[in-house]
């Protein structure tokens, strides 16, 4: 009885869309270009993290600036004055949906080159893609095998 319930509950497991269970991944990217901090929120694909806030930390976890998101997941700032170490970015994006982003303080101080920018907005589009299939099922057998190590273990212990 058991295995059958066992069973339905992997048939029914398998059926729940992948863009579902990767529905709560939020992400948060930065650059630093012309004197301003650029960011673009969002939760692993095109839905945008609107009206979330972005608290900005430096090194030793002082707040330096904070803001919010605009309605396509942006914001941008002036880069702080006086800034002697690393920057993270944290935003907050709901109930347990969280990112953060780190900028190292050499990034703050020079110029980028159009070579720079495009590499950035490649790392950004590789941060967007939807998991493969590969990873579905391995995360989805990965779940199932823990699931039988339990069961395993109980039965023994009874």
């Amino acid at each position: 009885m058991k295995i059958k319930h066992t069973i339905i509950f992997a048939v029914i497991l398998t059926m729940i869309p992948a863009s579902v269970a990767f529905a709560h991944k939020v992400i948060i990217f930065a650059w630093v270009e012309d004197g301003y901090i650029h960011t673009e929120s969002s939760f692993g694909s095109k839905r945008k993290a609107k009206n979330s806030p972005i608290t900005v930390f430096n090194e030793k976890g002082l707040i330096v600036h904070k803001g919010i998101t605009d309605q396509e997941g942006k914001y941008s700032f002036k880069i702080p004055e006086k800034i002697d170490s690393d920057l993270v970015l944290k935003l907050d994006a709901g109930t347990a949906h969280q990112a953060r982003w780190r900028i190292p303080e050499n990034e703050l101080v020079t110029v980028h080159s159009a070579k720079d920018t495009q590499a950035a907005i490649m790392e950004k589009e590789k941060l967007e893609e939807r998991p493969s299939i590969f990873k579905i099922i391995t995360g989805i057998g990965i779940i199932f095998g823990l699931a039988l190590a339990v069961k395993f273990l109980k039965r023994k212990t009874s």
